[in-house]
């Protein structure tokens, strides 16, 4: 009887410590934990946005869509600023690169600015006379050839050549094009949930890719 009086006066004592303290001050709460990001479920988004294109697949889309662009810009500023975004050169320091390699490296371009000024372009109107592709001569990728048919505001056509290599790997694309070594910045993945945030980041910096996206899957990579 006394061992049971003991216990209950024992278990009453540390209810009322317990209360005391609840009183006195407020019990720290463990942060909750954010749920780990579904890698999975953004991967299968890129798995079906993605093309899966190839370089030169890339480099015709370029050529048959984007590239005419630049005959229509109605001025040298808008021109600058439509090849840097086309040729993915966007950053202040990668534009400035382009502009002191204007001559070695891209002479399409150049020839556009002189066109520019001489009053030529903008035309009016812009097609695609033709576009072609063929191993190129190193068997390192594609020579993707273009020839864009010109109305001119004075009514008069003129035809513009475009060839442009696209090689097999897509870290060395093109020199016109700004490019970066894939994944050469970031550490080695520890376990598999690390394997699939890299994948993800590396498959989801594509703005082709992005901007297919519906609005809720945007918000799904945001997670």
């Amino acid at each position: 009887m006394n061992k049971k009086f003991s216990l209950l006066f024992l278990v009453t004592a540390i209810s009322m410590t317990g209360c005391t303290t609840t009183n006195s001050a407020e019990p720290v709460q463990a942060s909750p934990q954010p749920p780990k990001a579904d890698y999975r479920k953004k991967l299968e988004i890129l798995d079906r946005l993605e093309n899966h294109d190839t370089t030169l697949s890339r480099m015709t889309e370029i050529l048959a869509i984007e590239w005419q662009r630049l005959f229509t810009q109605e001025n040298e500023e808008k021109l600058w600023d439509t090849y840097f975004s086309l040729t993915w050169n966007v950053r202040p320091d990668e534009k400035e690169k382009v502009k002191k390699e204007l001559s070695a490296i891209h002479p399409e371009f150049a020839s556009y600015l002189a066109l520019q000024k001489q009053g030529i372009l903008p035309a009016k109107s812009v097609t695609i006379k033709n576009l072609m592709a063929d191993r190129n001569k190193e068997n390192t990728g594609y020579l993707v050839k273009a020839t864009y048919l010109l109305t001119l505001n004075n009514e008069a056509t003129k035809e513009i050549q475009v060839e442009l290599n696209a090689d097999d790997n897509m870290e060395t694309f093109n020199p016109r094009f700004h490019t970066v070594a894939t994944g050469e910045n970031l550490p080695e993945p520890q376990n598999e949930q690390e394997r699939l945030r890299q994948e993800f980041i590396l498959r989801a910096l594509d703005y082709n890719v992005i901007k297919k996206m519906t609005y809720e899957e945007v918000l799904e990579m945001m997670k």
